[in-house]
């Protein structure tokens, strides 16, 4: 098997296509599938499953897939090595990030990256926690940011921050008030909700699951796509929410105010998200690498990771960040 037939390969699974991986490759379709043939005779079994759908992978070819990823990750870095690591790093930065990190965290560590590494073109995708998943697994990022684990085979979740849900609500609100409320306070709110797949909502749900409770019924008067939109809802009075704490930092005196719930803490991980096997490009590495050695060294056990942390305090990345004990 030469990185040939198995970057061949690997464009033919994640294309579900020959047609459509020989097109990206800029062969023929002929010559693709003599390669995938090829390797076909060398294991000895069918790798592929073909039908009007396209193609999808037997058991046999799904473990040469993961031998294929790991050849080439293994094939690109020895080739950066030899080059020599003082090349100035350049090229795209892809990353897909959650509403919350995208719009609190990832500009500033961008910012700096960059600023060190000026031939480094960053594109950050907004969407929800399912849909960074999806998009690292159909191989469109390089690294993503969450706020709720995930599951998903070949990811890996690093936590790299911890972060508090609390609830936002107007300056005229009863509840603006008090430092914290009971969960049954909730009960008939006009709510303004994020959509399913954020991982604030997931968080929510997981640590009232973990306890056994779940919100009273309420009313949800507004469903918006980003934490900014649903501050500003709840700023111009329509209702309160459940927002990261970091959208609160810096707010005016006009600005919602943070309640609590009562005997129930909200606490969880901002996750770093990546490939176990398939290795970013050069400037994804040293991103990560980056990244890692500015965090703090956090501690997110299964509880902590479904938004029942037992934290005391918020650890923010940055150089000043002090770590706590523990291990990742």
């Amino acid at each position: 098997m030469d990185i040939a037939e198995l970057e061949a390969f690997l464009a033919t699974a994640d294309r579900k296509s020959v047609t459509g991986a020989a097109r990206e490759l800029g062969m023929t379709q002929p010559a693709l599938s003599r390669q995938i043939q090829k390797l076909e005779r060398q294991v000895g079994m069918p790798l592929l499953i073909r039908s009007w759908a396209g193609v999808a992978l037997t058991p046999a070819g799904e473990r040469l897939r993961a031998y294929a990823e790991d050849v080439r990750a293994r094939h690109r870095q020895l080739l950066e090595e030899i080059k020599g690591v003082e090349a100035a790093l350049e090229g795209e930065l892809r990353i897909a990030a959650s509403t919350t990190p995208a719009e609190f965290l990832v500009p500033r560590l961008l910012a700096e990256f960059t600023a060190a590494n000026p031939n480094v073109q960053a594109i950050v995708f907004t969407t929800d926690s399912q849909g960074v998943v999806d998009e690292l697994v159909e191989g469109r990022r390089d690294l993503g940011f969450v706020g709720a684990v995930i599951h998903r085979r070949g990811l890996r979740f690093d936590p790299i921050m911890q972060d508090e849900v609390v609830l936002a609500v107007p300056r005229r609100h009863p509840f603006a008030q008090q430092r914290q409320v009971p969960i049954e306070a909730l009960a008939h709110e006009r709510f303004i909700e994020r959509e399913d797949g954020s991982g604030t909502v997931l968080s929510v749900r997981r640590a009232l699951s973990e306890r056994g409770l779940e919100l009273p019924p309420y009313r949800v008067v507004m469903q918006l796509s980003t934490t900014q939109a649903i501050v500003s809802a709840v700023r111009a009075g329509y209702g309160i929410g459940f927002v990261s704490s970091l959208a609160l930092e810096q707010r005016s005196s006009a600005g919602p105010a943070r309640v609590r719930l009562a005997g129930l803490p909200l606490r969880r991980c901002i996750y770093l998200v990546r490939h176990e096997r398939h290795l970013p490009p050069p400037a994804g590495r040293r991103f990560v690498e980056f990244l890692l050695q500015r965090v703090p060294v956090l501690q997110c056990s299964a509880a902590f990771s479904r938004a029942v942390g037992r934290a005391s305090a918020d650890h923010v990345v940055g150089p000043s960040a002090t770590a706590p004990a523990g291990q990742m």
